[in-house]
């Protein structure tokens, strides 16, 4: 949001430049200086933060993306400053793909076909899936979204999930575990699958409408899938059960 509404301001400011509606353009400026440096530092500490809380090594776009801004920000408002047409047409461009870079998650600004927020794991059901069931109801014959490899893997689940990484409940119950869960999926999870696991970031799966039990999950968590990363050598098995138990509350 922060680069859209600083992208919206310079476009705003390029287009009274090429209008030549100077006096209009430096009212702007003065009126907005401080809301574009305020977004600017947003921006850049956003992008920052994302790399820091990224499980796993950050993806090349999202490197790319904070190196954009580091360079593309400061060049945007010197040209703004000094007026210089063509190099605010550079920048307005530049600023654009930027805004392209975050939206889709991707340098090709294309967003992935197989793994969308619109395209849940699993099929939205009124009641739980039972975990004396497989790990998941539904394979690529139903899901038409999900890849090969990603069937094969929830195949692989169905078969080897309750072997590989039994459901047994954590040790601990009551609120202590969902509180618990709740703080290792905010530093772990949010920050693709969202706080109310529906943001769909890098191809992560809408949560509130996956039919996946305690058993599928607790597998997908500690083997990971797609973008996701494996935590079974990052988290205990106790901490991934919390993770889980949390993430069946997200409806």
């Amino acid at each position: 949001m922060a680069i859209l509404a600083f992208l919206v301001f310079y476009a705003t400011k390029a287009a009274l430049l090429f209008l030549s509606r100077h006096e209009a353009l430096g009212k702007l400026r003065a009126r907005t200086r401080i809301v574009d440096s305020l977004l600017g530092l947003l921006i850049l500490g956003s992008g920052i933060w994302l790399v820091a809380q990224y499980p796993g090594a950050a993806p090349r776009w999202l490197w790319v993306e904070l190196v954009l801004t580091l360079v593309l920000l400061p060049l945007a408002i010197a040209a703004m400053r000094r007026q210089y047409k063509p190099g605010v047409a550079c920048m307005l461009l530049g600023l654009l793909y930027l805004y392209g870079v975050a939206d889709a998650g991707s340098l090709t600004l294309r967003r992935p076909t197989r793994s969308t927020a619109a395209v849940p794991l699993g099929r939205p059901e009124t009641t739980p899936t039972p975990d004396a069931a497989p790990p998941v109801d539904t394979l690529a014959d139903d899901e038409p979204g999900l890849s090969e490899a990603e069937a094969d893997a929830l195949r692989a689940a169905t078969a080897s999930a309750a072997i590989a990484s039994p459901p047994a409940e954590p040790e601990d119950d009551g609120e202590s575990v969902l509180a618990d869960g709740k703080a290792l999926f905010t530093k772990n999870c949010a920050v693709c699958h969202g706080a109310n696991g529906r943001l769909g970031l890098n191809g992560a799966h809408d949560l509130s409408k996956s039919n996946l039990n305690t058993t599928g999950r607790v597998y997908m968590v500690m083997q990971g899938l797609g973008k996701m990363p494996a935590f079974k050598d990052k988290l205990t098995t106790a901490q991934i059960q919390q993770i889980v138990a949390y993430s069946l509350t997200l409806k």
